[in-house]
């Protein structure tokens, strides 16, 4: 299996399992739609931003990069497990 191959079924997995979750269900299918359509953009986006960091054979700029949006990515999944605490 390639990684290609791993992503998609990743992103199958977690987008059917959004649209199992009632509070998803509620949100409406226009909301859903934006949300799964925003979230192929960004993997799509990572791909791109991944193959164009290997081009330019800069490690040390990649690594910097790359854990600048790690970094941003946490400061949301702790905004968001803050907000599930309440």
């Amino acid at each position: 299996m390639d990684n290609s191959d791993l992503l998609n079924r990743v992103h199958n997995r977690m987008v059917n399992d959004l649209l199992k979750n009632k509070s998803t269900k509620d949100a409406g299918p226009g909301v859903m739609k934006h949300i799964i359509d925003r979230d192929q953009v960004l993997r799509k986006a990572i791909a791109d931003l991944y193959v164009s960091l290997e081009k330019l054979n800069d490690q040390k700029l990649a690594v910097e990069m790359l854990a600048e949006h790690i970094t941003m990515m946490v400061e949301m999944l702790n905004q968001f497990k803050g907000k599930a605490g309440r």
